[in-house]
């Protein structure tokens, strides 16, 4: 928003003096982007500018128009002294300090004061800092010669030679106008709340200084009729230039002004106190709905209603445009739960039972995924069905061709954790053979009188987040670096095919090799397990390296996933008929009742963002974002955009902190 001169502040109670001249300078009121015009100094005499804190940047582009003009009457009267001392702030009286600042355009001198109260710019420094001027070169020289223009200084105004490159009395390097990005920086741009101008501005005239041909300095920068170039070397040069963004800046100042009439704003100073709300005339409500409408509410209620119909289907699972169920699954994301993934190659088994070659990729994907989870290594990130069964969810490289057994291993030694034996376990009744005399040498081992036959019976307990299917294992109690004592290890009997994630396991461990062979290694791994520190141990299945034995073990998996998993069964409840008329799974059973509001704390979970479909994730992201915008043009336009900011901002921050 502009102001004008018109409404503009009171003047400042301490006319400030001149750094240079010790004269009072000129007061100008200059209107800025903000409601509140700010007050610049000028003193035309000494050329110079002062700028408090931050109000350089402030100015709008009427307001840059204003100083230019001031500018440029006092360019028309040159210097009288330009070798002075050095100033000192008008505020505090310390010395300035000659800065080199640097923006986009370049580096530019100023004077600031130590104190922070402002900066003192001359015309030629001010320009600079814009980008407005640049030096003066060959060309320049050769056209301003035919023109018989006498070289001045743009900051001093003294005269100078054809051969300087700098101003003798200032030492001010000599440059000369750049009239099109001058006018570019003039030219009127438009906000995102206010509207397009009714009129577009008109073209400066300029008269070309070799032929006398009209152009336009601000697009033109020779003349086509006579290739003559155009240089402005003094601001008085620049006044048609100046005449034609003035009348722009004006014309979009008086739209801006009756928009501000139309739709007032708590921004806006009151002139006269509003009458009683009591006895003001209330207009029918039929009018005031077209008023509203009228004034430009129109398109909001449109995207809010648009917003509202994006967002209800999924907040209240509504139906949804179908898809089908193989389509569904395939976009269906795998998920974190290393018990619930493997319920996914049992949906694809009901979907699709001719699909032998996808189910096995499947289940080798999903093999690999879920030993990726148990050895904590990192999964695909945001893995899909038809990611694992195309191979797009992880790299070639590392598409599994076959069950990767080593990592199966090394999860079973991060996976099972060896529990503290009972000093007084009874020896397993299965474990005795016929004729053997076994005698106990630490809690849970057993030795027989030959030295022949060596028993261990520990307990293990799954301490990972997925189930364990155990058949037979090889476990070394590691002695000394590669060295240990050999055990080949069943469950007990009466032990599930599965472990659960948390259950405990009673295991029947036999020495490979005769006792009496390693003594050394025998009693090293005695005193290893009778210590109270837990031995290191060295897992590898054998049992799944046996034909048919992984194939089984995967079944096993599956098997325990498609009773449990809660996903599996949510999704062939709403793709499919298959759940019809059958209770839920027990883990989902045991959920808290739903509530009015269990759709909306639905939608904030992970698990329900990941299985809704991409179009549903892009609808919900395309309403969020259009609530957003009517609510913050709303309030903008109600309360003004500072107070839309803030509330979108105490909006969006817990918002984000519950995402």
């Amino acid at each position: 928003m502009t102001a004008t001169l018109e409404n503009a502040p009171p003047a400042r109670l301490r006319r400030m003096a001149c750094p240079r001249c010790t004269a009072p300078m000129r007061e100008l009121s200059l209107p800025t982007h903000r409601p509140v015009p700010i007050t610049v100094e000028h003193c035309p005499g000494c050329r110079l500018v002062w700028f408090d804190e931050l109000e350089s940047v402030q100015l709008d582009g009427l307001g840059w128009v204003r100083l230019l003009r001031e500018m440029e009457d006092g360019g028309r009267r040159p210097l009288a002294d330009a070798a002075v001392a050095r100033p000192a702030c008008p505020a505090c009286a310390a010395p300035l300090n000659r800065v080199q600042n640097r923006t986009r355009y370049g580096l530019f001198a100023a004077l600031e004061c130590p104190q922070r109260h402002g900066h003192l710019h001359s015309h030629s420094g001010l320009l600079a800092e814009r980008g407005l001027v640049r030096p003066l070169g060959v060309a320049e020289r050769r056209a301003l010669a035919q023109e018989k223009h006498r070289l001045h200084c743009f900051n001093c105004g003294a005269a100078a030679a054809a051969s300087d490159d700098s101003c003798s009395y200032c030492r001010t390097a000599l440059v000369v106008l750049d009239l099109p990005r001058l006018a570019h920086s003039l030219r009127l741009r438009n906000d995102a709340m206010a509207p397009s101008p009714t009129t577009l501005g008109r073209h400066a005239v300029w008269s070309c200084r070799g032929c006398g041909a009209a152009l336009d300095p601000g697009r033109e920068t020779s003349c086509s009729h006579c290739s003559h170039l155009v240089v402005a070397q003094e601001l008085p040069d620049i006044h048609p230039l100046l005449e034609a963004a003035e009348a722009e800046q004006a014309a979009a100042a008086a739209v801006e002004a009756q928009r501000r009439a139309r739709f007032p704003s708590t921004r806006q100073p009151r002139t006269a106190a509003a009458p009683p709300r009591a006895l003001t005339s209330r207009p029918p409500r039929a009018s005031r709905v077209r008023s509203l409408m009228l004034a430009g509410w129109l398109p909001l209620w449109l995207l809010l209603a648009a917003a509202c119909g994006l967002v209800a289907p999924a907040i209240f699972d509504l139906p949804w445009p179908a898809r089908p169920p193989a389509e569904a699954l395939r976009a269906q994301a795998v998920g974190e739960d290393p018990r619930a993934l493997w319920g996914w190659a049992e949906a694809w088994r009901l979907l699709q039972p001719d699909d032998r070659k996808g189910l096995r990729v499947l289940r080798l994907a999903l093999f690999d995924v879920y030993t990726r989870q148990l050895t904590g290594e990192r999964p695909p990130a945001k893995a899909t069905v038809g990611g694992l069964l195309d191979g797009s969810a992880m790299q070639a490289s590392t598409r599994p061709l076959a069950p990767d057994l080593g990592r199966w291993d090394r999860a079973l030694g991060r996976q099972l954790r060896l529990l503290p034996p009972a000093g007084d376990a009874p020896l397993p009744e299965e474990a005795l053979r016929p004729g053997s005399r076994l005698q106990q040498q630490a809690p849970g081992v057993w030795l027989d009188d030959t030295r022949a036959d060596g028993l261990w019976a520990p307990q293990v307990e799954n301490s990972g987040p997925g189930p364990l299917r155990i058949t037979r294992l090889a476990l070394k109690v590691m002695v000394a670096g590669p060295n240990g004592v050999g055990w080949r290890c069943e469950p007990a009997r009466g032990a599930a095919p599965v472990l659960p994630a948390g259950a405990r396991l009673q295991l029947l461990c036999r020495t490979t090799v005769l006792v009496r062979l390693q003594e050394d290694l025998w009693s090293a791994a005695l005193r290893r397990l009778d210590s109270d520190a837990p031995p290191t141990l060295e897992w590898r299945d054998e049992g799944m390296a046996m034909a048919g034995a992984w194939n089984q073990a995967v079944d096993l998996l599956i098997a325990d996933a498609a009773g449990s998993s809660v996903p599996l069964d949510r999704f062939l409840r709403r793709h499919t008929e298959l759940r019809r008329g059958l209770p839920p799974v027990a883990s989902a059973a045991a959920q808290p009742r739903a509530s009015l509001l269990a759709p909306v704390r639905a939608l904030a979970t992970t698990e329900r963002w990941q299985a809704m479909p991409t179009a549903q994730r892009q609808a919900l992201a395309l309403a969020a974002l259009l609530l957003a915008f009517v609510g913050y043009s709303a309030v903008a336009r109600r309360h003004g955009e500072r107070r839309a900011r803030w509330a979108l901002l105490l909006v969006a921050v817990p918002l984000a902190w519950l995402a």
